[in-house]
């Protein structure tokens, strides 16, 4: 529904030379449309039309309406009904602007089951707390024992242009793992291509199945001992892949249960495709599975397999500042 107020996270801005240049074609008038498919996705636009929420000068718009250096466009962005049940819930924020918010998941919770309490009800609660009337968005996907940063976007126009970001993996997904064995080389992109597997619980690498991408660089190699379950002594270990990882002492999660008669090593992964249980899948082919990740062939330890979602990359959407946010 159109308003004529301004909020915090409506977008506007004033076009510029540069905004006419980047959107001209042969023909000499530019469009709001032209202007606007430089910089957001189209299908994210959409709606914001259809409900008369884009307006340029003050004026409702359409995407055939000419404009010119000097207007000023302004994108309201839509009230929605919260779609999940409000529960409260202790989140920990890592990060928040208008437009995401990124929380450090837990282990033992699904992002969003139905019959069951899961993230989304929490993240509901949060919103409904803080009058954010928006849909839970999620951008990425995390296993029920998977810990660590776990995206929501807050409007539909954020959703769209943080997924193109991530088709062109601009929007960089780190993880950190502790697999079983000793893993030789230090580094290495595994290519392979995944599906659900006949029985519709295990994925696996299958020719059938959509090509994946999963880059890993050794921080730390553990030969065959008793393991000190207080490992995190190492202030710097995401140092050791410095091709990979800005060098700034973030904090490592590790926790070894049971010591490994072939010892164990701790990786650090990037995330290009995301292919459901890609990283287990990824490294159970290789015959490294995730320490206690029985699914996938590893010893059982009574805990949970070792995964934690350490960081995440962008870029803005309205300042282009590249952002890391780490868990």
């Amino acid at each position: 529904m159109a308003r004529k107020t301004h909020r915090p996270d409506d977008i506007l801005w004033t076009v510029t030379t540069a905004d006419i240049d980047a959107a001209r074609s042969e023909k000499q008038d530019v469009t709001l449309g032209e202007v606007l498919d430089t910089k957001y996705p189209r299908k994210s636009l959409v709606k914001l039309f259809e409900e008369k929420l884009i307006h340029i000068n003050g004026h409702k718009a359409t995407p055939k309406d000419v404009i010119s250096e000097g207007d000023e466009i302004w994108i309201a962005m839509a009230k929605e009904k919260i779609d999940h049940e409000p529960i409260e819930m202790n989140l920990h924020i890592l990060y928040e602007d208008d437009d995401l918010l990124i929380v450090d998941k837990p282990a033992s919770v699904t992002v969003n089951s139905k019959d069951q309490v899961s993230l989304a009800n929490g993240v509901a609660y949060y919103f409904k707390e803080h009058g954010i009337k928006r849909k839970v968005r999620f951008l990425n996907r995390l296993d029920r024992d998977t810990t660590g940063c776990i995206v929501i976007a807050k409007s539909g126009l954020a959703q769209s242009l943080y997924q193109q970001q991530m088709d062109d993996n601009t929007f960089e997904k780190w993880y950190m793992a502790t697999v079983e064995g000793i893993v030789e080389a230090d580094e290495d992109s595994l290519v392979f291509p995944m599906e659900r597997s006949a029985d519709g619980i295990h994925y696996e690498v299958n020719p059938k199945g959509k090509e994946t991408r999963t880059d890993y660089s050794v921080l730390c190699r553990h030969q065959s001992q008793p393991v000190d379950k207080s490992v995190n002594k190492s202030k710097n270990f995401v140092d050791i892949a410095s091709k990979n990882v800005d060098k700034s002492g973030q904090n490592v999660y590790k926790s070894v249960y049971n010591s490994q008669e072939c010892g164990y090593t701790e990786v650090l992964v990037r995330l290009y495709t995301g292919k459901t249980h890609q990283i287990r899948v990824a490294f159970s082919h290789i015959g490294h599975p995730l320490i206690g990740d029985i699914l996938y062939g590893a010893q059982p330890t009574g805990q949970p397999f070792q995964l934690r979602a350490q960081k995440v990359v962008f870029t803005h959407m309205r300042t282009g500042e590249r952002i890391t946010v780490t868990a």
